[in-house]
């Protein structure tokens, strides 16, 4: 037990330690140099991936210290292990240093001691050995920065020169700091047709930048000129200290041999430290689209997908940007503000676009889907505003208006749909119909449209299936009444013979007790007699058997006693207690002093212990009896209540009244709609699992153009009652005008057959529990037994009563169903930059299936097998 003890101790201590976070500085390939920066890495296991450590201060003498970067490596993946999937994350924070040594000899490292919250791990210091390595006038390094103040957001180029007279030898090392700093995006050019780049470290990542070289004199010197181009962007403003450049190459010294080759030193070159002065764009006269572009050169081009819609759809609008310079960075403000699309014609996604970047890096392109909300003429000149650093001013510049031709007249998408007022002469053809007439029609202007979009009948806002307490109640007493008839009614029956025989049993033993009290005065003679046929009859009535002269007079089968019949026709071998008794007593009165003296006291002893051994043992009969007929009883009941609880504990159940009138203006009555979506949506959120508010709620937003709003709403009241006429008729009217990529399979021949599946899951278990309780009552022997016709009419409810708990156990209530609230470009990875995986970008109101979370980002599944990530946002679950 100690060695187990002990093993379970250190498997626990080694559990522990690992984990535990652990840091440790990564070790170096080469020998540091001084005057030549080098990346110091500090490696942190254990932590999470959010929030950033803290960054410890680190001081090494002899050096020059530069925080670089902190970035966490994550790695993702999936273990199988006997079957059993666990994923697992593990996360790995890179703290960066960029290191450059001073003096020759032994760098001292520091102990680090880095801490994230609670978790603290301390990385062990050391010492590395520093070489010299001497510079030559045969290499120079230059880097081209601006010779003016430069502003956030703001895209210059960089060039890097390299002027060289031998060629060198092996591998270059580069060392760049400005494209390892946090201040500042650094990008690479195209790599076009050249397939020559070098390899640069920047922070966390590698920059590849294409290079050219020729020849060049300096001071009359002639060299080898490298020249690479790479973008720089502040992100912050400030006076930025910028540590000098530098590049270490092996060149050849000396002769070469036999073979050409030429013994190689390492030599350095470097540039010099500068500062970088960076401004933020100014305040004054900044224009309220504006989105950080800067530069002294845009242009704006915007197309469309076609030219002529109806009111209510969506068209596409391709609005593509060029500069001079590259646009990694370029943003495009939203499309609904001053300089855009007017908001009471159109409606354009509340996130941003994503712009595409095309190959040579300066034309971005940003696709963004319209839905055309009102009556329009064209897409207006949109604009565009940049700050121009060179003039120290604010531009801005407008596409071309493009003309669009909106056919419906003043057809609001899917129709302009009103609430009733009480009328007595029913609905009108005209402007002042009404939309909750006693038809129930959607009422368009001077278009009838095949959307059922009427309100609910006043009053039936609050609507709800019955759920709670008294679904429960209710529940409760269809299972239990009909079962405690059931048992009332078979204990009686099965107790009435016993009910009978036992009031015959107390006569007989109130007779043979009367006998026993006269025994003890009266003579023998008189009691022996009666005394005998007493004991008889409570024998004969509790089922003992007892011998006469050669024949067994025998009841219902005895207990544990049986008689044996001699075959000389004397009275044969009852069991000890009656046969001996009644021999006794029979002896007893026949004897010459029994005319005058009582029964001995033993005899009336005996039978007295006869008796109370019949009654106790008759006791526990009827006890083992109706012990089992109740086990019987319980049994059943658990059957028959096991499938109904197992069923209902997975059945949890958890507006504006003004009506809405149509008027001549079409923007009016969709901010009318919009006004009323938005109070029925809140009122929906005050009160959950409404059905018919959810739909009205729907039917608003409908009319207010807002398709996502609605397919969102008529699918949760689905969730809630299946069956609701106008949430199906609506949302598979909304479904029709979709592409067949986005629209979900309908149901087939089986979902007719099956119809209750639609049901609210209350309805389903109420009408299960009435099923349930027909079966038991038609089960229930009211004549006193079964009739083979009820018994036969048993069957037919309690098949209604599975098919209803089936259904509730098996039905699907689909928890990762969304609707897409906004249009969105559906990709095949989680990121802004990953290819797109569907030419256009999905429309809103498509019903998709989630299938993972990451971070700011969904992945999605469409109806069509599809799947690609959209952002977090983009998407809402139905299920609440």
């Amino acid at each position: 037990m100690r060695r187990i003890a002990l093993v379970l101790v250190l498997i626990a201590a080694g559990t522990a330690r690992a984990d535990a976070p652990h840091a440790e500085y990564r070790r170096l390939r080469d020998t540091p140099h001084v005057g030549v920066p080098f990346n110091l890495d500090l490696l942190v296991e254990g932590f999470d991936e959010t929030p950033q450590p803290t960054i410890p201060r680190l001081e090494i003498p002899d050096a020059q210290v530069t925080f670089v970067t902190a970035q966490p490596d994550i790695t993702r993946g999936v273990q199988m292990t006997n079957g059993r999937r666990t994923d697992f994350v593990q996360v790995t924070w890179v703290l960066r240093w960029q290191v450059e040594p001073r003096k020759e000899g032994r760098l001292r490292i520091p102990s680090s001691t880095v801490s994230q919250g609670d978790k603290r791990a301390t990385a062990t210091g050391g010492e590395i050995p520093v070489d010299t390595i001497a510079t030559t006038d045969a290499m120079k390094l230059s880097l081209a920065l601006p010779q003016r103040p430069i502003f956030v957001g703001e895209t210059v180029p960089v060039t890097l020169t390299w002027l060289f007279r031998a060629e060198p030898q092996g591998e270059l090392h580069w060392a760049v700091p400005l494209m390892a700093m946090d201040a500042f995006t650094v990008s690479g050019p195209p790599a076009g047709t050249s397939r020559k780049a070098l390899v640069f470290p920047a922070g966390g990542k590698e920059l590849q930048l294409p290079y050219t070289v020729d020849e060049t004199s300096e001071g009359g010197v002639s060299y080898n000129r490298l020249t690479a181009t790479f973008f720089l962007a502040p992100r912050r403003s400030g006076k930025i200290d910028v540590p000098a450049s530098t590049v270490v190459a092996a060149l050849p010294t000396g002769r070469t041999d036999w073979f050409g080759n030429a013994p190689g030193r390492l030599f350095r070159a470097s540039d010099v430290a500068r500062t970088l002065e960076v401004k933020p764009v100014p305040e004054t006269d900044k224009p309220n689209n504006f989105a950080g572009a800067v530069g002294d050169q845009f242009s704006i081009a915007v197309t469309t997908s076609r030219s002529v819609v109806k009111l209510g759809e969506p068209v596409e609008l391709a609005v593509k940007i060029k500069s001079n310079q590259r646009l990694d960075t370029l943003a495009l403000g939203r499309l609904d503000g001053e300089g855009g699309l007017p908001r009471d014609k159109f409606t354009v996604p509340a996130e941003p676009p994503t712009g595409e970047l095309a190959d040579d890096g300066k034309t971005k392109t940003f696709k963004v889907v319209a839905q055309v909300t009102g009556p329009a003429t064209e897409v207006p000149a949109l604009a565009f505003s940049y700050f121009d650093p060179t003039r120290a001013a604010y531009q801005t510049i407008h596409s071309e208006p493009i003309a669009l031709s909106v056919a419906g007249g003043s057809v609001v998408g899917a129709g302009d749909v009103v609430a009733a007022r009480p009328s007595a002469g029913g609905p009108s053809a005209g402007a002042g119909s009404q939309a909750r007439p006693a038809g129930g029609d959607a009422v368009l202007d001077g278009a009838l449209v095949d959307a059922e979009l009427a309100l609910s009948a006043a009053g039936h806002d609050d609507d709800r299936p019955l759920g709670g307490a008294a679904l429960w109640l209710v529940l409760a007493l269809l299972y239990a009444i009909p079962i405690a008839v059931l048992i009332a009614r078979s204990y009686q029956l099965r107790t009435q013979s016993q009910r009978e025989d036992a009031a015959e049993v107390r006569a007989a033993r109130r007779r043979v007790e009367e006998l026993l009290d006269r025994a003890a005065t009266a003579p023998a003679r008189e009691v022996a007699g009666p005394l005998v046929a007493a004991l008889r009859d409570v024998a004969r009535i509790l089922g003992h058997a007892v011998t006469i002269d050669g024949r067994s007079e025998s009841t219902r089968g005895g207990i544990d006693e049986r008689s044996e019949s001699t075959g000389g026709g004397a009275e044969g071998r009852a069991p000890p207690g009656i046969a001996g008794l009644l021999a006794r007593l029979e002896t007893e009165s026949f004897s010459p002093h029994a005319a005058a003296a009582p029964l001995s006291p033993d005899l009336r002893s005996d039978a007295a212990g006869l008796l109370r051994r019949w009654v106790v043992e008759a006791r526990r009969t009827r006890k083992s009896r109706a012990a089992r007929g109740a086990a019987v009883i319980v049994v059943g009941l658990g059957l028959g209540l096991g499938g109904a609880s197992q069923a209902a504990a997975t059945a949890a159940e958890p507006a504006p009244t003004g009506p809405m009138q149509l008027t001549g203006n079409a923007s009016a009555r969709k901010a009318a709609f919009a006004r009323a979506a938005a109070a029925f949506g809140d009122a929906a959120r005050a009160m959950p699992g409404r059905p018919e508010l959810l739909t009205d709620w729907g039917n608003a937003a409908l009319g207010a153009g807002d398709v996502a709003t609605a397919a969102l709403a008529y699918r949760r009241a689905l969730a809630i009652d299946g069956g609701n006429p106008r949430a199906r008729h609506n949302l598979a009217w909304l479904r029709s005008r979709q592409s067949d990529a986005f629209r979900p399979a309908e149901g087939g021949a089986t979902d007719a057959l099956l119809f209750f599946h639609a049901w609210p899951r209350s309805r389903k278990l109420l009408t299960s529990a009435a099923a349930f309780a027909l079966a038991i009552l038609l089960l229930v022997p009211w004549s006193g037994r079964r009739r083979r016709g009820f018994v036969g009419l048993a069957i037919l409810p309690l098949a209604v009563w599975i098919a209803m708990l089936a259904s509730v156990v098996i039905e699907d209530r689909r928890p990762d169903d969304a609707v897409v609230m906004d249009d969105v470009v559906l990709r095949a990875a989680d990121s802004a930059g990953a290819p797109t995986a569907l030419p256009q970008p999905l429309p809103r109101g498509v019903e998709v299936t989630v299938l993972e979370r990451r971070d700011m980002w969904t992945k999605i599944r469409l109806a069509g097998g599809i799947a690609g990530w959209v952002p977090a946002g983009a998407v809402e679950r139905i299920a609440q």
